[in-house]
């Protein structure tokens, strides 16, 4: 009851007197990421963007018309170019609708773009490009005019390798230094194998894995599970036992049908307190148009090159929320970077949320998930409540899944937790992380970094969220207080902030104190919500960015944020363990 009182004076204060704002609505990209004429996205999830097909299709295949895909087949993300002529008595309302696959029912369609995106369309020809994704299947360009007049139908448009094509592949560590785990997908259950050496000319390692899939009836509710849906396609999970730690690898997956190109990781490196390793981390991702997520995916290649050892992604990973084409963009996105460093997510509120369907949400959370008074627990993850996420993501198997487990990584002891789920003192995730917490040794693993996807906090006037973040301080700060968690990076809002090291609201001058940094500034649109002034916040910005942390040894890292638009570290900070925190110049 006291935290009760508490939260409702701080609510009844800040409403009354802070000018605090709410979060707006997330637009959904379309296939072809159209935008409107003033600049903003074109939602899919309004309705209003949708064509209304008020009556059957009249098939008039106009003498002449011709629509053409061009070239007919193509690599996964590929641009093409869609050229018609021959049309007679064109307008401006015509269209050209895609389908994936070619014969959907006309109402359907991925995508659409008006013919008049080219100017030459009042002739009766023109052309329009667009970006296509290999979605396992063939597909078709159908055009369309007047009322509704079915005009041409173009070639068949196919994939290189049809539905043996590899695609989507991603790395993911289990806990083990002598394993890696390696999940892709494709359009066949054939036997999956990755084939793996450390040299590429000889890659004479084999090992098989498992395939899985989900289904439309998999989902907790609409869009995913009516026309948001789309097949996913067999997800391939193998694990590569027996490495050597801190070894390169080369290795190719795919199955006796197709194999991908060759590709390199290096292998985690044993436990180890003066273990030095470069990490990225960020939130809040999607796959938006340029620059947004484009520009993160763009260094994070440069980053992985130049060494770093894994991503740590903390929650809305693709903002698909129901519109299954949009996992298919994100994951060949990430793609040339998560298949050289392994790639560790956790759980977002679009992941997750959800208001109906809960026997089916695989977490195992009872009735239609966590929904406390003082939270803002909606339906965000548009009925997909975890399912796509806990197909397509395999994390280490001592938690809960997707939802909350933990691994070290040479110096470090990572914990992802999950702030969907219920993590009040008593309840199965909050028992699973003291005990998790209470098993650290700090001589083997002297940093404990830990992520989650709402924040703890933040000072970004966005009301609902803030009183989330003061409910997961009273229920969790004194956990991480206890047991010394060094680092805790959290997403949510899209921006960028970090704290002291902090307690209870106060900078630590010991430093025995917990550094928060959100990081949600991956790619989707930003928040840019004006800030409270609290003493223990020490920089912000409302800019695309991500976070890169250099382990040094057992007493110093290194944390950065880089900006996007001019890739200048913005922000910088060392931690330092107190024993010696008077060798470092530390930023404060």
């Amino acid at each position: 009851m006291a935290a009760r009182r508490v939260v409702l004076r701080v609510v009844f204060l800040l409403s009354v007197f802070s000018g605090a704002e709410a979060k707006g609505h997330h637009e959904v990209p379309t296939y072809f990421k159209r935008i409107n004429r003033d600049g903003s996205v074109v939602d899919a999830a309004n309705p209003q963007t949708r064509v209304k097909f008020t009556r059957p299709i009249q098939r008039d295949f106009t003498a002449g018309a011709t629509l053409e895909v061009n070239p007919s087949e193509v690599e996964n993300g590929a641009t093409v170019n869609v050229s018609w002529s021959g049309i007679q008595q064109p307008n401006g309302t015509d269209f050209v609708a895609f389908y994936c696959p070619k014969d959907d029912p006309f109402d359907h369609y991925l995508d659409y773009f008006y013919v008049t995106e080219s100017p030459s369309y009042v002739s009766g020809f023109g052309w329009w490009q667009v970006t296509v994704y290999n979605m396992r299947t063939n597909c078709e360009f159908r055009y369309y005019q007047k009322s509704y007049i079915h005009v041409a139908t173009s070639n068949v448009l196919k994939f290189k390798g049809g539905v043996y094509a590899p695609l989507q592949g991603h790395l993911a560590l289990t806990g083990d230094p002598t394993q890696m785990r390696v999940m892709w997908v494709s359009g066949t259950d054939d036997s999956p194998v990755v084939r793996y050496g450390t040299h590429p000319t000889s890659l004479s390692s084999v090992v098989t894995g498992t395939s899985k899939t989900y289904k439309k009836t998999d989902m907790c509710g609409p869009p995913a599970s009516l026309s948001g849906f789309s097949n996913p396609g067999y997800i391939h999970d193998v694990i590569l036992t027996e490495l050597t730690p801190s070894t390169q690898y080369f290795y190719s997956y795919g199955s006796s049908k197709m194999m991908s190109d060759a590709r390199q990781f290096r292998s985690a490196p044993v436990t180890d307190p003066d273990t030095s390793f470069t990490f990225i981390v960020y939130g809040d991702m999607g796959n938006t148009p340029i620059p947004g997520s484009h520009d993160t995916a763009k260094y994070l290649v440069e980053e992985a090159k130049d060494g770093s050892s894994l991503v740590f992604h903390v929650g809305d990973i693709s903002y698909a929320r129901g519109y299954a084409y949009i996992w298919d963009q994100w994951h060949e996105l990430i793609e040339p970077y998560a298949t050289i460093m392994p790639y560790m997510v956790g759980i977002g509120n679009h992941e997750q949320d959800h208001l109906s369907g809960g026997s089916k949400d695989p977490s195992g959370a009872p009735g239609e998930g966590w929904h406390p008074w003082w939270g803002n627990f909606g339906d965000d993850s548009g009925g997909e409540c975890g399912v796509p996420m806990y197909y397509r993501f395999h994390m280490p198997d001592n938690g809960n899944a997707v939802w909350w487990y933990s691994y070290d990584y040479g110096s470090v002891h990572f914990i992802m937790v999950s702030s969907e789920h219920d993590y009040r003192p008593g309840s199965k995730q909050y028992i699973w992380l003291e005990n998790d917490l209470k098993k650290v040794d700090r001589n083997k693993t002297p940093w404990i970094v830990l992520g989650g996807h709402r924040p703890m906090y933040t000072s970004q006037k966005v009301l609902s969220d803030f009183i989330v973040s003061l409910s997961m301080q009273y229920y969790l700060e004194n956990l991480l207080h206890k047991y010394q968690v060094d680092l805790a990076f959290w997403g949510h809002y899209h921006s960028y902030e970090r704290t002291c090291a902090v307690y209870k609201q106060i900078c630590q001058e010991d430093g025995v104190g917990t550094t928060h940094v959100v990081v949600g500034s991956a790619g989707f649109a930003l928040n840019t919500e004006g800030y409270w002034d609290f003493s223990w916040s020490r920089f912000r910005e409302n800019n695309f960015g991500y976070g890169k942390v250099l382990v040094a040894n057992r007493s110093a890292l290194y944390f950065e944020w880089v900006r996007n638009k001019d890739k200048i570290v913005q922000d910088k900070v060392w931690l330092v363990k107190p024993h010696l925190q008077n060798e470092y110049n530390t930023v404060a």
